[in-house]
């Protein structure tokens, strides 16, 4: 007796009508995926598709998706979620933050390396009219530029030592800063070079910081039985941009 041929309508059908929710039938395992045979991700012969376009505007999709949210929680989901959440969270670190070191004065400071655009010697500082007390100390020529140079250290408050001794005037350094577009000179005392911290190596700055002023300093970095002032920036040279207005 040769073996009867289903109707491939008929096959069709009963797989669309599969997906469709059952009474008492609730467990994801006996939900045929019509979509996957006769739908879009299958040979697109569903007769359906020419009135909804897609399985996702389907009925039958839209049932089985409930289904699948509906479905009874496997065994140990609450327990297993809550152990996750009661988990003792860890420290992440954001990476490496790197900073070129200087001194001014007494005082150890940091300003972090994507503002340095240059060190250069100490030169001459062609002074302003009515500029000769405040942040501004004149005009430097680099490369051929005239650009500004201000005091850091009258501007933090830093004790202005004139007089050094012949090694260490020696050590003296004009920097070239660029933050933000603007380009800035300021000499320091001695650079001492570039460093790299994780975040959690920055100490929180105390209420006072040498004679620096801790308004611009974000934390301290202790390295080599000293430290050294991390300085924001941000709030740095912004100020020093309303200072030069």
């Amino acid at each position: 007796m040769e073996p009867r041929h289903q109707d491939p309508a008929k096959s069709l059908t009963a797989a669309r009508q599969s997906a469709l929710p059952v009474a008492g039938r609730s467990t994801v395992d006996e939900l045929v995926d019509c979509w996957n045979q006769i739908g879009v991700a299958g040979d697109g012969s569903c007769a359906e598709l020419a009135k909804v376009v897609h399985c996702r505007n389907c009925p039958v999709y839209a049932a089985a998706g409930a289904r699948l949210l509906d479905r009874p929680l496997p065994e140990g989901y609450r327990r297993d979620w809550t152990e996750h959440f009661s988990r003792e969270k860890k420290r992440v670190t954001t990476g490496w933050t790197s900073v070129v070191i200087f001194r001014i004065g007494a005082e150890w400071l940091a300003l972090p390396t994507r503002t340095f655009q240059e060190v250069a010697e100490r030169r001459t500082i062609h002074s302003l009219p009515h500029r000769q007390n405040g942040v501004v100390l004149g005009l430097i020529n680099v490369r051929g530029e005239l650009l500004i140079c201000v005091s850091l250290g009258r501007m933090l408050g830093i004790k202005d030592t004139q007089e050094q001794e012949a090694p260490r005037a020696a050590h003296q350094r004009l920097v070239v800063a660029e933050w933000q577009g603007s380009v800035i000179t300021f000499p320091v005392d001695e650079i001492q070079g570039i460093h790299r911290y994780q975040p959690d190596e920055l100490k929180p700055a105390p209420a006072t910081v040498a004679q620096a002023d801790s308004n611009f300093t974000s934390g301290l970095l202790a390295l080599r039985e000293k430290l050294v002032g991390c300085l924001d920036a941000d709030l740095l040279f912004s100020t020093l941009n309303r200072s030069l207005s």
